[in-house]
């Protein structure tokens, strides 16, 4: 049963240094094997100052930059091992780059909790600096029953 009290909670914010590797092993993990994502010299003549990050690069500012959501949505009366990932929506307004110190926070955004289901959304602001450079928002399913 979810705790409906962690509604509009916002946890304690973390930075996340991005790392030119983990880029790439995302882009492996995915098979994305864009070179924009591989060769700085290609996104460079692409118009970036960099590789950027990839558009799906906001899982990894979640789960290595703040691996504490799992305590998080434990205490918030979530049982991660039957959680079902929903969507993901990622709002972006610059890009990532390797070298980029990104400051996070996550806010629990909305809850739902039901017999036939708890559904949490969480939202995610990160910014460099005073720049938001983006804005994720991940929701999970917990199917009812046991």
């Amino acid at each position: 049963m979810l705790d409906m009290s962690f509604q509009g909670k916002e946890f304690p914010g973390y930075n996340f240094e991005v790392d030119r590797s983990k880029i790439k092993e995302l882009c492996l993990a995915i098979g994305d094997d864009n070179p924009l994502f591989f060769d700085k010299e290609f996104a460079i003549k692409e118009g970036y100052k960099d590789t950027p990050a990839s558009l799906t690069f906001p899982t990894v500012l979640n789960f290595w930059g703040y691996p504490e959501i799992w305590k998080r949505m434990t205490e918030m009366g979530i049982n991660i091992k039957r959680l079902l990932h929903a969507k993901e929506d990622y709002e972006y307004f610059a890009p990532i780059y390797p070298g980029d110190i990104i400051t996070g926070t996550v806010a629990v955004e909305s809850m739902r909790d039901s017999a036939a289901m708890e559904m949490v959304t969480f939202k995610s602001v990160y910014k460099r600096g005073d720049e938001t450079v983006l804005i994720a928002k991940m929701t999970i399913v917990v199917p009812g029953g046991n």
